[in-house]
């Protein structure tokens, strides 16, 4: 396997994960849940290799 299609691999699991992060802030009310919105949009862009 390539580098890049390892580094879109780890770049698609930190987006799953920030993912799940960010719904069990959204069922927990977590007041700072924002904070994970930066890692799951850039990680979501990098997994994709928009940019």
């Amino acid at each position: 396997m390539s580098d890049s299609k390892k580094r879109r691999r780890i770049w698609g699991i930190i987006f799953l994960a920030s993912t799940a992060a960010l719904i069990l802030a959204i069922i927990t009310h977590w007041e700072w849940l924002t904070l994970i919105l930066p890692f799951q949009t850039t990680s979501f862009v990098k997994a994709l290799d928009i940019i």
